[in-house]
């Protein structure tokens, strides 16, 4: 009997079944390795309407092995005129009930998915319930903030500053620390993680079950190509929320610019997020109406089918995407940023381009779409390279194996 509590805002539970990601969360249980999990999203209330965000934590039992806790912003909808109280006395009530929850089901571990807010309340239960606290890095933290010229958290902590003094609290106080990929821990050892509690927790287990389906075999997309107005339609794909850090702005104008040369093209934009008018905007500023479609959120089903469709995958920076749309076998046009070098091979599995530059990615897109046999073996590369890189039973055992280190040594 294993037990584990996994703070983590990827998404509350009405997101993780409207996207049908429910794939994201049977992962956590490692196989069965985990006999009782917990997730617990502190912040869920944000996305509730009305009464709904205030109160007692909601608590929903997703099986016998599986208990999802959203945490709510304040105690009662009447404090709302001091909303820093009420937000404070809710998260104490949160936290209460996560370690009265987590006593009962003799939790073993702590993992978090951020050094922040994550971070500092993992550490406390953790050191309440005496086991050790695992973080997972999803992100170079430092590169997100010189993209949106704020801090990750700026309703929490304001300032950068504050961020920065609690990562170097928190990832020297970890007992493990998985980066979701090679660069992304060596962001927490740069930022005092200890490098020999570093191991590399990559997304292969959490990827929808459709995505690993042959593309030549999946279900064809014609309803999907028709609804967008893709029909007979050479198109380029971009699947990421639409948030300064992605730099989607970057993928619109290398269609722009393919435009400009004479190339008939449509860019899909899968996603959304808080660019979408801006994005839009640029769309007619540039002339490309006519050329871009923002297809918005979909599920997992949805874009597993319309990726094959896609001639040239453009990446500026794509997180699990990026493993989708390899498995999609489409070849990959991407910025040398993050872990994208370790999955975009030049010239084997796509193009790396330098940084912000979309002018190569116009140059390096171009060219895939003229030499299609080219682009059609280079796809298949980046599948190949991606079933190995993501293999979930692999990637089971290895994170298995470093809990189990974790208990012979804690």
């Amino acid at each position: 009997m294993r037990s584990i509590l996994i703070l983590d805002m990827s998404y509350t539970l009405d997101m993780f079944y409207s996207m049908r990601m429910t794939q994201a969360l049977d992962s956590r249980k490692l196989g069965g390795y985990f006999s009782t999990v917990i997730s617990v999203h502190p912040l869920a209330g944000l996305y509730f309407k009305g009464r709904d965000q205030f109160g007692p934590p909601r608590v929903t039992v997703l099986d016998k092995n599986h208990i999802f806790i959203e945490g709510k912003i304040g105690v009662k909808s009447i404090f709302r005129i001091i909303p820093p109280l009420n937000f404070f006395l809710s998260q104490i009530n949160l936290i209460l009930a996560i370690i009265s929850i987590a006593k009962k089901n003799k939790i073993e571990f702590v993992r978090v998915g951020d050094p922040y807010y994550l971070g500092l309340i993992g550490l406390f239960v953790s050191k309440i319930l005496k086991v050790p606290l695992v973080i997972r890095v999803c992100s170079r933290y430092d590169d997100i903030v010189c993209a949106t010229n704020r801090p990750i958290m700026p309703r929490l902590f304001f300032f950068r500053v504050i961020e920065k003094f609690i990562e170097r609290k928190v990832f020297p106080r970890c007992d493990l620390v998985a980066g979701a990929n090679e660069d992304n821990l060596h962001y927490a050892i740069e930022n005092g993680a200890n490098k020999l509690k570093g191991t590399v927790f990559r997304y292969g287990n959490l990827i929808h079950q459709d995505h690993w389906i042959e593309p030549n075999i999946r279900e064809k997309p014609t309803a999907e190509i028709t609804s967008l107005g893709l029909c007979g339609k050479l198109t380029v794909m971009t699947v990421s929320r639409l948030e300064p850090m992605k730099y989607v702005d970057h993928t619109i104008r290398a269609v722009a610019e393919l435009v400009r040369r004479g190339i008939s093209i449509t860019g899909v934009i899968i996603g959304s997020g808080s660019m979408k008018k801006e994005l839009e905007s640029l769309v007619f500023s540039l002339g490309i109406a006519e050329s871009i479609v923002f297809a918005g959120n979909r599920d997992q089903s949805w874009i597993s089918r319309i990726l094959p469709y896609a001639s040239v995958i453009i990446s500026p920076q794509m997180g699990r995407a990026l493993t989708e749309s390899a498995l999609a076998a489409v070849p990959l046009v991407a910025y040398d940023y993050d872990w994208q070098r370790e999955v975009v091979i030049d010239g084997l599995t796509g193009y790396l381009v330098p940084h912000k530059d979309w002018l190569k990615l116009a140059e390096k897109t171009e060219y895939l779409l003229k030499n299609p046999i080219l682009a059609k073996e280079i796809g298949q590369n980046a599948r190949k390279k991606i079933i190995h890189m993501m293999d979930p039973v692999k990637l089971e055992q290895n994170e298995i194996s470093e809990y189990e280190k974790l208990k012979k040594y804690k």
